[in-house]
């Protein structure tokens, strides 16, 4: 996904040292939303008119996963910075 491929590529230049973490953050946000995906928040769905999207924040990096549920999976629309503008993002 182009939105994980930029964000480890930001942390490779500006932070090294965090690159194994992060990609250890991705694995583990993805488990849980594979186990529970319903607990992601719908509110930027709402705000949007997007119908089924909603988000879920990492516990440990700046980064929101947004995603539609599925009746046996979930598919990951975007993965963006907390500090982007994220209607804008998730509008393209």
């Amino acid at each position: 996904m182009r939105d994980l491929a930029e964000a480890r590529a930001c942390y490779q230049k500006e932070a090294p040292q965090a690159v194994i973490d992060f990609a250890l953050a991705v694995d583990a946000e993805l488990f849980h939303l594979q186990r529970n995906p319903a607990t992601g928040s719908p509110r930027h769905g709402l705000l949007i008119g997007f119908t089924g999207l909603r988000s879920w924040t990492f516990k440990q990096f700046p980064y929101v996963i947004f995603y539609v549920q599925q009746p046996d999976s979930f598919v990951v629309i975007r993965v963006l910075h907390q500090a982007t503008d994220i209607p804008a993002h998730l509008g393209q």
